[in-house]
């Protein structure tokens, strides 16, 4: 008896640790140029909800990034705290920021490091969107910083369930402090960065589902586009099929502003899980960045697409359709709080 013991001690302790159970979002493999497709499991989304990495930046051990010629970037690299720190790249004046290729104007009375963190996020984004896409442009942003929420809205015409609103290279956010009070500052620079990219590299528009779906996807919104789903869910699915998405999203702002809210909501959450679909399962970044690759060299979307998935865009929506495919991870994922470091 007491062999046999030591030979299941002795086994366990020569065996490989188990892996770390994921059960937070920023557990995930998160999204790479080399990533592995799919990244996850239906049973994982549905226990950790989908990839979140865009939180680590406020967590106790984040270290900046430093890029191919050795230099910082992203969060810590302008501002330590509350202390400004020396950067040649960095122009500071009393009401606008110059820092490569961002400019940020705000009201005089923010000193710099109340701003500073989210050009600091947009540079982030900007050094790995790019590589994710294939795609990239030397334009620089201008990036307005609204007073308050309320002069967000009268700025916008929107309302805050959209986070920024984009003309060309210009573009006016939520405030700074308010995305960082609901811990959105990440996704925000994110997917601000992605759809600004989509417009000044492509010389023709995407359909509205595939254009919001990788402005979500690269801005890994999946699990808050959930969190906002158990409002709406009811006896109905949550998810539009891409016709609605389409004419949801190409028809902008709902004067009534509980519809814009729960229809922008839904409309892109299925525009999010009809590209994770795309992504994850039907050829991975490889795919996408020759199909987009294609599209920024003047070829027709449609046949560009042929190429890279076997079929025009409106058959690879209909194989992509959220409303038929339903939820990865069902729909009882739990509810997650992905700013809370696990």
């Amino acid at each position: 008896m007491k062999s046999t013991v030591l030979a299941v001690v002795l086994t366990a302790l020569l065996l490989p640790a188990a892996a770390p159970a994921q059960t937070h979002c920023s557990q995930l493999p998160a999204l790479t140029p080399d990533a592995e497709f799919p990244r996850c499991t239906e049973r994982q989304l549905t226990v950790a909800g989908f990839p979140d990495h865009l939180h680590r930046q406020h967590w106790y051990d984040w270290q900046p990034p430093v890029d191919e010629a050795g230099r910082p970037y992203g969060p810590g690299t302008l501002c330590q705290g509350k202390t400004l720190l020396e950067n040649d790249e960095l122009v500071v004046l009393p009401d606008e920021k110059r820092y490569r290729q961002f400019v940020m104007l705000h009201d005089p009375g923010y000193e710099p490091c109340d701003v500073l963190g989210f050009v600091e996020e947009v540079d982030w984004a900007n050094h790995v969107v790019p590589a994710l896409l294939g795609l990239a442009t030397t334009d620089t942003l201008t990036i307005l910083n609204p007073d308050n929420t309320q002069h967000y809205k009268e700025q916008t015409g929107q309302g805050v369930w959209r986070l920024y609103r984009l003309r060309g290279n210009e573009v006016t956010i939520e405030p700074y402090p308010v995305l960082l009070a609901r811990t959105l500052d990440g996704h925000a620079a994110f997917m601000l960065v992605t759809d600004w990219i989509l417009h000044q590299a492509l010389p023709r528009d995407l359909p509205p589902w595939l254009h919001q779906g990788l402005v979500e996807y690269i801005g890994e919104d999946g699990t808050h586009l959930v969190n906002y789903m158990a409002e709406f869910r009811g006896e109905n699915s949550v998810l539009f099929s891409p016709p609605l998405v389409d004419a949801i999203l190409a028809r902008g702002v709902d004067p009534d502003e509980g519809a814009d809210r729960e229809n922008f909501r839904r409309a892109s959450y299925s525009a999010y899980l009809m590209v994770w679909q795309l992504v994850e399962h039907e050829g991975g970044l490889t795919a996408l960045q020759g199909f987009l690759g294609q599209v920024a060299e003047g070829v027709d979307p449609d046949e560009a697409s042929r190429v890279a998935y076997g079929m025009d865009l409106t058959l690879l929506a209909d194989l992509l359709d959220a409303a038929r495919n339903g939820e990865p991870g069902g729909k009882d994922m739990s509810r997650q709080v992905p700013h809370k470091q696990p």
